[in-house]
């Protein structure tokens, strides 16, 4: 790969999430639903209400302090 071809692409951080259904994408710290019940964390898209990820609170990655 070029230069110019890598400095076209834009900047995408590791922690990223997608959502599969309407493209919605930001860091999970920042702009998604983040919904907890007891041990269990889930994920929710602000702008379509899917569920990106469900899991329980001990396999769930901490979140970072950036």
């Amino acid at each position: 790969m070029n230069a110019d071809a890598s400095s076209s692409r834009s900047f995408r951080g590791k922690s990223v999430l997608f959502c599969a259904e309407c493209s919605f994408e930001n860091p999970v710290s920042d702009g998604w639903l983040v919904v907890s019940d007891g041990d269990e964390r889930t994920i929710v898209c602000p702008e379509c209400g899917h569920v990106a990820d469900h899991r329980t609170e001990r396999s769930a990655p901490a979140p970072r302090a950036d």
